[in-house]
């Protein structure tokens, strides 16, 4: 007899995956800060040197190399690891109450989309939500393959397009890496600093929406909205090949018999510390072609970062510090949305007007007490609720409406 599919319980929870979608919070604020604090179009000059940040100190250059070094690239690839996983978590809890799981999921993979848009919108360019609906969508058709095949195309096409990219990056001259900002991204870069500064709603509304079409003109979702999938794809890549990692590793139960398998998490802790830090940490000291190779190898540090979390979180100590990021990792859809709301009111119009104007050091002080504000705030609402009230809302579209039960059922 088939049964009804509820939002998983309390009871049922991996409170390390919790502690991680926390930590991976952490550092998504600290890697979007400074792209709440600046227009999409610097993303044409990354080295931060131009006029628009001429007040920029040697502290704030230093926390710009710190945050490209061991902050980039790294939190959104856990972020996806934790997607794929979660994924197979809803799997195969509908198949053992004989559920049509492509339903669920589709359902689910439409609410993200739509909130995804909303958030791109209405309040942040840099939305990662309409990426992961759709690139879910590939997860979903590929939803039943074997772990191992999982881990084969994940490991194999990864190292295919590290390769890839690496070699270009190698081949290019160095002397030609550092981009000029077009005169067009000149102006809208202004344009954009003033109205999140002095400007009216209209004026920071159509401000977001010229950024958001940049973006979406750089990571390909223009050119999928008009038909050509395949920029998009190879862009966003790294993304889904994550998906099916952090698949393969709920498969293989890696996580829930950490104790059995602690051995092999010790390797490729090791693995990923000697070859992610190579490739992230030292390389692009010798080199600015390494630069582009510090982004692309942030998956091995990812991993990394995941595994030490793990060795943590499984000592007595580690454990009673870690849980207070649970609180906030099990609102993570609702902390996600919740930077982006703060962060573009206080730095807009509306509070403070010092879009633009903060120093980076600054600006990652005020990160770190955004999140520790979180970490208060979520523990507080799930002392009342069972979940976060976007997660409410997103699980009630899923599962086309939550049973009532208990805070701790």
């Amino acid at each position: 007899m088939k049964q009804k599919l509820s939002p998983i319980s309390a009871k049922e929870r991996i409170e390390t995956l919790d502690v991680l979608r926390g930590f991976a919070l952490f550092g998504i604020i600290l890697a979007n800060i400074v792209w709440f604090l600046y227009p999409a179009y610097m993303q044409e000059d990354l080295s931060f040197k131009n006029e628009w940040t001429s007040f920029w100190n040697q502290a704030d250059y230093t926390v710009h190399t710190i945050l490209s070094m061991f902050v980039d690239g790294k939190f959104v690839m856990l972020f996806s690891m934790l997607f794929g996983f979660g994924m197979v978590i809803m799997q195969e809890r509908a198949a053992a109450k004989q559920l049509n799981f492509w339903g669920i999921y589709s359902r689910r993979l439409i609410a993200l989309f739509i909130f995804g848009c909303i958030h791109a919108y209405f309040i942040w360019f840099g939305d990662i939500l309409t990426d992961y609906a759709i690139l879910g969508l590939l997860l979903l058709f590929m939803h039943k393959l074997k772990p191992n095949a999982m881990l084969i195309i994940s490991v194999t096409l990864y190292s295919l397009y590290f390769g890839f990219l690496t070699l270009g990056a190698l081949s290019s001259d160095s002397t030609m890496m550092s981009m000029t900002m077009s005169e067009e991204s000149r102006q809208l870069m202004q344009f954009t600093i003033d109205a999140h500064q002095n400007g009216s709603i209209q004026e920071l509304m159509n401000a977001n929406y010229m950024e958001r079409t940049f973006y979406t003109m750089r990571n390909g979702l223009y050119v999928l909205s008009l038909g050509n999938p395949i920029f998009y794809l190879f862009t966003n890549l790294p993304y889904l090949l994550m998906f099916l990692f952090g698949a393969a590793v709920a498969k293989k139960k890696w996580i829930h018999r950490f104790e059995e398998y602690r051995k092999g998490f010790f390797i490729t802790w090791l693995l990923t510390f000697i070859f992610g830090g190579t490739l992230c940490w030292i390389l692009p000291l010798l080199s600015e072609n390494f630069l582009a190779v510090q982004y692309i190898s942030s998956p091995l540090l990812t991993i990394f970062y995941a595994i030490s979390l793990i060795f943590i979180y499984h000592t007595v100590k580690g454990k009673k510090v870690l849980q207070w990021l649970a609180f906030p990792g099990r609102m993570a859809f609702t902390n996600y949305i919740g930077q982006s709301i703060i962060c573009t009111f206080l730095f807009g119009p509306f509070a403070f007007g010092v879009y633009g104007k903060l120093h980076l050091t600054t600006a990652i002080i005020i990160a770190i007490v955004i999140f520790v504000f979180q970490i208060i705030i979520s523990k507080l609402w799930l002392s009342k609720f069972r979940y976060g009230p976007l997660e409410y809302v997103w699980r009630s579209f899923t599962y086309l409406g939550i049973n009532k039960e208990s805070k701790n059922a």
